[in-house]
């Protein structure tokens, strides 16, 4: 039995890295990490985060975009998310000593925990992004996918951007797709742009129009095929930081 996992494994590995060898390196990838600030540190870590971000992450692939998250099992944290990159970026992130030492002994003191990184790729086939449509708020919802059912997972994903596009939605639909297996409950992330929160109160017309695009009684068979393929979820509210983020745009 170990000898089967084992040959899977490597199986598995190899398929993955055939994949990423073939396709464009012409795609969208965030590092993303959690920061849980100290309670009595707040103000200070704000500071040392502007000025870290705004001197060694403030423009390119190692531009650092943060956010505060509202909702969630992360209420209270940082988002921070690096990029747009690619893997390729990665190998040339800063590494001077003035930038280790900033981080260490500027932005660490002020911190109670760093969460376990992660790299998140999007999926721009699966997207809908008009211009114009970054609003500074969204909402993520983070899947946990049943093993081996990531294309029905697709499949569901294609049939909702595709209302997304027909009925020119203005609120932004991305997808991305988490990299590598650290945390097996994050397995894709989808968000969702919203302009003010009293979006919130109106009543949603998404259910509507999906079945006006594919057929009376599409929306149940998507709920029933989304039971069986998800194993659970949950949603995140975050508010974009420009005060310690690098650069000075989104």
């Amino acid at each position: 039995m170990k000898k089967l996992l084992l040959i899977t494994a490597v199986f598995c590995f190899v398929l993955s890295g055939f994949t990423q060898e073939n396709e464009s390196k012409d795609y969208k990838m965030y590092e993303l990490m959690y920061i849980k600030p100290r309670t009595d540190k707040l103000k200070e870590l704000n500071e040392a985060l502007a000025h870290h971000n705004k001197t060694y992450h403030n423009e390119g692939p190692n531009k650092v975009h943060m956010w505060y998250a509202s909702t969630g099992p992360h209420t209270g944290d940082l988002v921070w998310a690096m990029g747009p990159l690619t893997f390729t970026d990665l190998d040339s992130r800063p590494e001077s000593k003035e930038h280790l030492e900033d981080w260490m002994y500027n932005v660490m003191p002020n911190v109670k925990e760093v969460s376990e990184g992660e790299y998140w790729k999007l999926n721009s086939k699966l997207s809908h992004s008009p211009e114009g449509s970054f609003s500074g708020k969204e909402v993520w919802t983070v899947y946990d996918i049943k093993p081996y059912e990531s294309y029905r997972f697709t499949a569901i994903i294609e049939k909702v951007v595709e209302v997304y596009k027909k009925k020119e939605y203005e609120n932004y639909f991305t997808v991305f797709e988490s990299q590598f297996n650290g945390n097996d409950t994050r397995d894709v992330a989808i968000g969702f742009g919203f302009k003010n929160w009293a979006f919130f109160d109106k009543e949603s017309t998404f259910k509507k129009d999906f079945e006006e695009i594919h057929g009376e009684g599409s929306w149940f068979k998507l709920m029933e095929e989304y039971r069986d393929v998800v194993n659970s979820s949950f949603e995140e509210v975050s508010e974009y930081m420009p005060e310690i983020s690098g650069g000075s745009d989104k």
